[in-house]
């Protein structure tokens, strides 16, 4: 019978352990993997289905962990087949950690008060694993093992072909009619992703659809030799997810069925998206268009984005790594930044991680991209949760942030002063002086500061010619670019139906005149009825004539005139509201720009130069002047142009039929133009940049601190 080892000594005490003679327990088996060339050992524990990856200098001391040769002989034996033999201490830390994952065994009778100790350690760290992060908590619930072998009973692992090709003909169509549909695709996206409505939909479909994609993996796993023991559900953001353990992956021999599994989930996401697709295009407006759409986006741009995204620990992560050929490519990232660090400042020769040719520019780039992207999206969330749920959500906030952000930053900490308490690098103190205050130094040096902002070019209402009736442009008084007076008639409009129209409520009140007057004669109370009716028909005709009498367009201000189409408006037929033309004031124009709540403390009190161009000519720019600014916040833009789904840069709500209405809080500014701006972009969209005066870094992080937290917590 096998049994646990006895505690094994710590790094530094090689004299008390050299005599002992670990092995493997019996129900662990040894795999071995290939990347990159180099050999690696993946360790199977059997009991509990949990698998443990090693390098190859780990890997050739544990094949010499036989229960005979003790760990003086083992050592002793690696110093004679290789000069980079771990050291003492570092053989000790590898058969501390096989020691602490239950590995290790020897003959005799089993200590059952040790492997109680371990087991009760075991379940302290799962249970602090499961909670360490509030927002990704993690329940194991099924074995779905049994469940996934009947799901594949007949199913050939040989179909991997046959199965991409009629994927490809499934998906690629989708996205090529995507393509095309893009524009109804994406009208309104954010708007209509946020709406009530359309968040309670995805709040049900996602548990669905990640089931799906959990059982392609088990699915993948399974038609590949392996075994799927763990199936449970994870709190994405208090969300039910599930989840399986595919680890048995790991111990396939070929590259391609481990990235296979990695992507499985994936490709059975678009499978569903692309069927949800094709269901939009088919059905008609409603509910069940509606679900169309969101299952379309949630297993097509959601997937891509979250399940497919490298730097998180999710499918992308791994797909990467096995298509690298890199294992443990996160771990090992970020011990690499720690042995360049010991090698560079430290000036302390140690292990370096990398095993083959080509790793150590995916170490360089992956930790610090990692952990910037974690820092972004676990803050992002923490601030979410907190404003959501201002009282239980702050406290899962804190605690998200500790978790992911603050107790690595600690570990690091720690990690850093025991290695500059065990250096005896001459000047090191001095060097890592100079470097904080390089770094401080950075922080205060003044930067270029600006803030950008989009408006629209605007006139009046008084100077817009509008068409107060549909109709066929008559004539057209006045030339473009001519001087006008208000009151002046500058376009005649001609209605033929409404001519009609007119002519016949004429007739009418004549005849009801008529018809009035002779019975008032004879007989006055029954004319009384009558009179009513005249006085109704005479009110009808005086609005007929009222709107005849529109069709001529006068002006409402003195001014310039600017046709839209210059001379060449006689004949067209416009449209109920429709622009005619401008008149120019002798004045500068205008332009109302939004800017954001956060930005408009220094538009207000340090523009020092401002600066427009438009969208039409972008290499050409303006200066500008700002000469109102509106008191208070508003979420009413000056013009739909300014609204996401007309091409601007503000998310509108949807509910809101006239565009204009934000979802953000902003200041509107009001800015005069050089009078030879050209009056032909009126109502289009511009860009404008307002440049203050230089700051230092630490000061704009500061400030973005303070705005965040008075604008999101009120504090």
């Amino acid at each position: 019978m096998s049994n646990v080892t006895p505690p094994l000594p710590e790094a530094g005490h090689w004299h008390r352990a050299q005599a002992l003679s670990p092995r493997l327990r019996d129900h662990i088996r040894a795999h071995v993997i290939e990347y990159r060339g180099q050999p690696w050992c993946v360790l199977e524990d059997r009991l509990n289905g949990r698998y443990h990856r090693f390098d190859q200098r780990a890997g050739r001391v544990i094949g010499r962990l036989d229960g005979h040769r003790s760990l003086h002989e083992v050592w002793h034996g690696l110093l004679a087949e290789d000069e980079e033999a771990p050291s003492q201490d570092e053989l000790l830390q590898l058969l501390g950690q096989l020691h602490a994952l239950d590995l290790l065994g020897s003959d005799g009778l089993p200590d059952l008060d040790e492997q109680a100790r371990r087991r009760r350690v075991q379940a302290a760290q799962r249970r602090w694993q499961r909670y360490m992060n509030p927002l990704s908590m993690r329940w194991s619930l099924v074995d779905p093992d049994r469940f996934l072998d009947r799901l594949t009973r007949g199913l050939s692992p040989g179909l991997g072909r046959n199965a991409a090709l009629l994927w490809i003909a499934w998906v690629a169509p989708a996205f090529g009619l995507a393509l095309l549909h893009w524009t109804e695709l994406s009208r309104n996206f954010v708007e209509r992703s946020l709406a009530l409505d359309s968040l309670l939909l995805m709040g049900l479909i996602y548990p669905l659809l990640k089931l799906l994609h959990e059982i392609g993996h088990g699915v993948a796993c399974k038609l590949r030799g392996g075994a799927v023991h763990e199936m449970g559900l994870m709190f994405l953001l208090f969300v039910p997810v599930p989840y399986v353990d595919t680890s048995s992956a790991w111990v396939f021999a070929r590259r391609r069925d481990r990235v296979l599994v990695g992507a499985a989930g994936i490709t059975v996401e678009l499978v569903i998206g692309a069927a949800a697709f094709y269901l939009w295009l088919w059905m008609e407006p409603g509910l069940a268009k509606a679900i169309a759409y969101d299952v379309a986006v949630l297993a097509s741009v959601g997937t891509v984005i979250l399940n497919a995204n490298p730097l998180m620990r999710y499918d992308g992560y791994f797909i990467l790594a096995d298509a690298l050929a890199i294992p443990n490519l996160a771990q090992r990232s970020t011990r690499y930044w720690g042995w360049l660090f010991e090698r560079i400042v430290l000036q302390r020769a140690s292990t370096s991680p990398v095993r083959a040719a080509g790793e150590a520019p995916w170490f360089v780039a992956y930790a610090p991209l990692s952990f910037a992207y974690r820092l972004v999206v676990t803050s992002s969330i923490a601030l979410y949760v907190s404003v959501r749920y201002p009282t239980v959500g702050t406290f899962i906030a804190i605690w998200s942030v500790g978790a992911n952000i603050g107790l690595p930053l600690w570990r690091g900490t720690v990690a850093l002063r025991n290695m500059l308490g065990e250096s005896r690098v001459p000047g090191l103190h001095w060097r890592l002086s100079a470097a904080a205050l390089a770094l401080v130094a950075v922080l205060a040096v003044p930067l270029p500061h600006h803030t950008q902002a989009e408006g629209v070019l605007w006139l009046p209402d008084r100077a817009l010619l509008r068409a107060p009736q549909a109709g066929f442009i008559v004539g057209v008084h006045d030339a473009d670019a001519s001087w006008v007076e208000a009151g002046q008639r500058v376009v005649t409009l001609a209605d033929p139906a409404l001519a009609a129209h007119a002519q016949q409520l004429q007739a009418r009140e004549e005849g009801a005149r008529a018809r009035y007057q002779a019975t008032l004669l004879i007989d006055p109370v029954r004319a009384e009825p009558l009179r009513s009716a005249l006085v109704s028909q005479m009110a009808q005709n005086r609005d007929a004539l009222d709107r005849v009498a529109a069709l001529n367009v006068r002006t409402q201000t003195a001014g310039r005139l600017s046709l839209s189409a210059g001379d060449d408006l006689l004949g067209r037929r416009v449209r109920q509201g429709e622009i005619l033309g401008y008149v120019i004031p002798d004045q500068a124009p205008l332009a109302r720009v939004v800017v954001d709540q956060s930005e408009a403390e220094f538009v207000r009190d340090d523009a020092r130069h401002v600066e427009l161009r438009l969208a039409a000519e972008p290499g050409r720019s303006w200066s500008a002047r700002i000469v109102r600014a509106l008191p208070s916040a508003s979420n009413d833009l000056p013009s739909a142009a300014l609204g996401r789904s007309s091409g601007g840069d503000s998310p509108t709500d949807p509910r809101a039929g006239d565009g204009r209405r934000s979802l953000l809080s902003h200041f509107e500014y009001e800015l005069a133009l050089p009078a030879a701006f050209p009056y032909r972009f009126v109502g289009s969209r511009v860009s404008v940049r307002f440049e203050h005066r230089w700051r230092p870094l630490a000061w704009r992080l500061w400030h973005g601190l303070r705005v965040l937290f008075l604008s999101e917590f009120k504090a």
